[in-house]
């Protein structure tokens, strides 16, 4: 019980399970799975428990994004392109 217990405080404190905000049967099921699949992802990725495996993966995250922005400078991309190709990824 004490497992499930700790389960369900990580999802609510570091995977916004409580803050969802959609009320039909099929929402809530699909937003249940994304929570379950994020927290199996980041104990798999990290070889650990979820706080490591999430700060691993935004990590990752940060660095994608810099790279992204760099090779788009190089390229002599104009930043409102850039910020455009952002908000749609």
């Amino acid at each position: 019980r004490w497992s499930i217990e700790c389960f369900f405080r990580q999802a609510k404190d570091q995977l916004k399970l409580d803050g969802y905000r959609v009320r039909g049967r099929r929402a809530v099921k699909r937003y249940w799975i994304l929570v379950q699949l994020a927290y199996v992802y980041s104990m798999f990725e990290s070889n650990s428990d979820v706080s490591d495996g999430l700060d691993l993966l935004r990590k990752r995250k940060g660095h994608s994004l810099v790279e992204f922005i760099y090779r788009a400078a190089k390229q002599n991309i104009p930043i409102d392109t850039v910020k455009k190709q952002l908000h749609v990824a």
